[in-house]
């Protein structure tokens, strides 16, 4: 902020010392040619008056043409003749100050018989140097009033707000920022608020899904051992042939053996049950919103991304339609499917298309690449499943099934299908109305 005002204050001070000495030197330049006009014109009236019997009036009134046409905008508005008598015979010339000069006249006889004065309109240079002038200074104090505005409004209370994320990101459960009006601030105030309460609520649900881990490994660990202790005892026994005479003891052992392995298959779906659902979605906040909406801050948060890694990026949204969902699930889908298409995509591009259909809304997400075998597409949404262009990437094979699980529980559905013509792949994400 400083550097600018710098810069700033040495700029308009160039500015104004380079028109002020502009408009110097016309003004200069200017007077030094009515000088020479009026030392002329003198000269030839006088030079007239010496060889004719006219009266000087007369004589100036039948040249003004002839000297229009020689001196052009340096001759004087008004010349007027004023008598006198004096027996003196001193010529004199005199300078033109800025509107007005006075010059002797004199007769054949050299007698002095009066003055010459010569009136110049005031120029329009003089009232351009005060103007420009007085707008240089009034915009000096604009800009001075702005950046001190700027400097008490803005800076010095983002100073204070700066390492506010960084103590939220290291302690999380920190004090809230104090609640604020301020048309700069206010939005960033409540947001940062927000987002401590977030953080806030996860951390303590990690922690209560800690505990559950906790739990849950403690409780397999017991289920599971002793079931497969006894399965170790009984697979010994039949090993040894302790039971080989008595058939009704081995089927019984094998019996119990099954018993223990429906037991550790019983633990083991509720294992994967329990992986399913924690990655289920909850706290959906439904809420009326436009279409376009969603549609910009799909752009927003994606274009500078997207021309850093050079893919074309098109985000097109013909409908201004009102629907009713949660607008950031609605984005965290989409974000998911927008990050699937840049990895297994070519970089050749992507786009998202919004549309208003009878009765949803549709959101397609296309992108050229490697198309995924058509045997593929059934299972693209289950959890921990990987297609077989996945092999060299970075995953998990959770995150088409999140989507697929949020968008269900907005009440839609995720489509995909390959398009042969174009060697591309298309997701589409369908809400219907409410």
């Amino acid at each position: 902020m400083k550097k600018i005002m710098i810069i700033l204050i040495i700029v308009l001070a160039a500015v104004a010392l380079g028109f002020n000495i502009g408009c110097r030197k016309l003004m200069s330049a200017e007077i030094s040619s009515r000088n020479i006009a009026v030392n002329r014109i003198n000269s030839e009236l006088s030079a007239m008056i010496a060889e004719s019997s006219e009266d000087a009036e007369s004589l100036i009134s039948s040249n003004m043409d002839k000297w229009r046409a020689e001196f052009g905008d340096d001759l004087p508005d008004d010349i007027s003749f004023i008598p006198v008598q004096s027996d003196g015979n001193e010529v004199f010339y005199a300078s033109v100050d800025k509107s007005r000069a006075l010059c002797s006249l004199y007769n054949d006889k050299g007698e002095i018989t009066g003055f010459i004065e010569y009136c110049y309109i005031e120029d329009d240079i003089g009232h351009v140097l005060l103007v420009g002038n007085i707008v240089i200074i009034v915009s000096f104090l604009i800009i001075l009033v702005h950046a001190l505005y700027m400097w008490f409004a803005v800076i010095v209370p983002f100073r204070r707000l700066a390492d506010y994320p960084e103590r939220l990101a290291r302690l999380r459960d920190i004090q809230k920022l104090p609640e604020s009006r301020s048309r700069y601030f206010g939005r960033y105030i409540w947001g940062m608020n927000m987002l401590s309460d977030v953080l806030t609520s996860s951390t303590k649900r990690i922690n209560e899904l800690e505990g559950q881990r906790r739990t849950l490994v403690s409780s397999v660990a017991h289920g599971v051992k002793t079931p497969v202790s006894n399965i170790r005892l009984y697979t010994d026994a039949v090993r040894t042939g302790l039971y080989s005479s008595d058939h009704d003891m081995t089927v019984n052992i094998a019996d119990k053996i099954d018993k223990n392995t429906e037991k550790i298959e019983a633990i083991a779906a509720e294992l994967l049950r329990s992986s399913s659902s924690s990655a289920a979605v909850t706290d959906l906040e439904i809420n009326r919103f436009s279409v376009m909406e969603l549609a910009e801050l799909v752009r927003n948060e994606y274009k500078d991304r997207m021309a850093m890694k050079r893919i074309p990026f098109e985000v097109e949204c013909s409908s201004r339609s009102v629907m009713e969902s949660d607008k950031y699930a609605l984005y965290r889908t989409i974000s998911q499917i927008l990050e699937n298409a840049v990895k297994y995509g070519d970089g050749k591009g992507i786009k998202v298309t919004f549309t208003k259909q009878d009765d949803g809304f549709g959101i397609s997400v296309r992108n050229s690449g490697e198309l995924l075998p058509e045997k593929e597409l059934p299972y693209i949404f289950r959890s921990y499943w990987r297609g077989s262009n996945a092999s060299d990437k970075e995953g998990s094979g959770i995150g088409m099934y999140v989507a697929n699980e949020t968008v269900k529980a907005l009440g839609g559905r995720v489509y995909v299908r390959r398009l042969e013509e174009t060697s591309e792949m298309e997701f589409v994400i369908y809400i219907e109305n409410t």
